[in-house]
């Protein structure tokens, strides 16, 4: 034992079934959040919540401004539109804006915004509606950090003092805006480094989005804004404190997902090895039930009735090779210590002995020896059927011809010794090897000649699926208290006229591999093998 407890730990892992379970459950919980990260998921979504937001500011602005310059030039102004915008919805008084960027499909330009020298003088009346709205700009733009620039019909920038005058015609967005499309697209940006506290963001890009503003099909002028939005890390950061929280939740769930799975799991396993051990060294007979505190897991179900299984059959066996051991040295120390003793007389006293003395002891050691010879033929044979593996599926012997040749063949051992046969169809063949059967025909009869009979009978019949040998004799029979014991190994009534108690258990293992039976029917004498056809 001290040498298999060597080999355990020498062959032991790194860490117990609990650990195991945790580590797995840990590569489960960082899969969604890692593909997540890498799928950039999160970072097209913070694209898209910044574009919507651009969206409702650009309408509000737009209104605003589209609501002044109304006022200042009158209910007709605006440039006419050769494409008036289409609804995007059934409803004809519905127009909703939908995000179009997209981080798997849409390009990052690398280009900044243009602002070039224009020929066209800014709309005077769109300049001076501008000029009104430039203090709620200004506010806008330091509350929610975006950009915002104002075009008249023709692209000419009227809302920033900067570029006042300038034309952004030739920006790809504008340009689609003053066809009377909404557009929006992004641009790279130099990252730089802020503080995560800090309300600038590190963004490798920046998101752009050009609205036009119509005055029924009059095209009045443009919506510009632009605003970096959120990196994945300055997002983490200001929702810290419920990312904080699903992670405690995230871990006391795991912890709680750990420990049923290492109560149903791995406690079981384990008081299984534990159980084993002590039933391998003999401290308990057998595996008790296995318990769990509300449902078992199937497979140490299983697990745990192999085990006992093979407990029991290792044990039934341990038991039935002591017995057989036993027994093996007790028929062979009788004939050999009769051998010794004869010999030893012969050479001690052979010289005073007479002629008809010495033949006698040598008769009685040839006897010794061929009981000895018995017992090993018969005990390799024994072993070589309890070693038998899958019987042959084609194994099959016909009843009649086999039961005929052993009449023909055995009815010459004795003079007056009659075998019978009654009642065997032709037709009948059980799946039985041939030899095999025959061998424990042969133990039957010869068992029979041995025990005084002077006639034995065998017949057959069938019942259903299975066939039955029955065979019959008109000797002495068992008696009632040997019935049950005939079958033990070295058992024997006949011991004095060398029998050698092996016959009867080796024609039940020979049939066994076949799903055969051999059993005593009824007291005297009639014995019946049952096989399958």
């Amino acid at each position: 034992m001290a040498a298999h407890d060597k080999e355990l730990k020498a062959k032991r892992g790194f860490s117990s079934i609990g650990t195991f379970l945790m580590a797995v459950n840990l590569v489960i919980l960082a899969i969604p959040i890692t593909a997540i990260y890498f799928s950039r998921l999160y970072d097209n979504e913070l694209v898209r919540q910044t574009e919507i937001e651009l969206i409702s500011q650009a309408v509000l602005v737009g209104g605003i401004f589209k609501q002044e310059v109304l006022e200042l030039s009158g209910p007709d102004y605006g440039r006419p539109h050769f494409s008036p915008p289409k609804p995007l919805s059934e409803d004809a008084y519905l127009s909703p804006i939908l995000p179009v960027l997209d981080l798997a499909r849409s390009e990052i330009l690398n280009s900044s915004l243009s602002y070039l020298p224009s020929a066209r003088e800014p709309d005077p009346a769109a300049l001076r509606a501008a000029e009104r709205i430039a203090p709620i700009l200004k506010e806008s733009e330091n509350t929610i950090l975006s950009r915002i620039t104002i075009t008249d019909a023709y692209g000419i920038v009227i809302s920033s003092s900067q570029a006042r005058g300038l034309s952004m015609e030739r920006n790809p967005e504008v340009s689609q805006a003053l066809e009377g499309n909404y557009s929006a697209l992004l641009r790279s940006r130099q990252q730089g480094k802020r503080e995560l506290s800090s309300p600038s963001r590190a963004a490798k890009y920046r998101v752009f989005i050009a609205l036009p503003i119509f005055n029924g099909t009059r095209l009045i002028g443009v919506v510009h804004i632009s605003r970096t939005p959120k990196d994945l890390p300055k997002a983490l950061y200001e929702e810290r404190g419920n990312l904080l929280y699903l992670a405690l939740a995230g871990v006391l769930l795991l912890l709680l997902v750990s420990l049923i799975s290492s109560y149903h799991i791995a406690r079981p396993l384990k008081r299984l090895a534990l159980e084993a051990r002590e039933l391998a060294e003999g401290r308990r007979d057998s595996l008790p039930e296995l318990s769990s505190f509300f449902w078992q897991v199937k497979e140490i179900c299983e697990l745990k009735s192999s085990v006992s299984f093979m407990a029991e059959r290792l044990k039934k066996r341990s038991e039935y090779l002591k017995t057989f051991a036993s027994g093996v040295s007790h028929e062979f120390k009788t004939p050999l210590s009769s051998i010794r003793g004869a010999m030893e007389l012969i050479s001690e006293h052979g010289n005073k002995m007479d002629p008809e003395t010495i033949q006698k002891f040598e008769s009685n050691i040839l006897e010794d020896l061929s009981r000895l010879e018995r017992l090993v033929t018969r005990l390799l044979a024994l072993a070589k059927s309890d070693a038998m593996g899958e019987p042959a599926e084609d194994a099959r012997v016909n009843l009649a011809e086999l039961v005929g040749t052993l009449q023909a063949r055995l009815s010459k051992l004795e003079e007056g010794f009659i075998i019978n046969v009654i009642e065997i169809p032709s037709e009948v063949e059980m799946k039985v090897e041939k030899d095999a059967l025959e061998t424990v025909l042969i133990n039957l009869i010869e068992n029979s000649r041995e025990s005084g009979a002077h006639e034995v009978s065998i017949s057959a019949e069938t019942n259903g699926s299975f066939a039955t040998i029955i065979v019959s004799d008109d000797g002495p029979g068992i008696l009632p208290e040997d019935a049950e014991k005939i079958f033990q190994p070295f058992y024997t009534t006949h011991r004095s006229s060398g029998g050698t108690g092996l016959g009867l258990n080796l024609a039940r293992t020979l049939l066994a591999p076949y799903q055969g039976e051999l059993r005593l029917k009824e007291s005297p004498s009639t014995f019946e093998i049952k096989a399958p056809i």
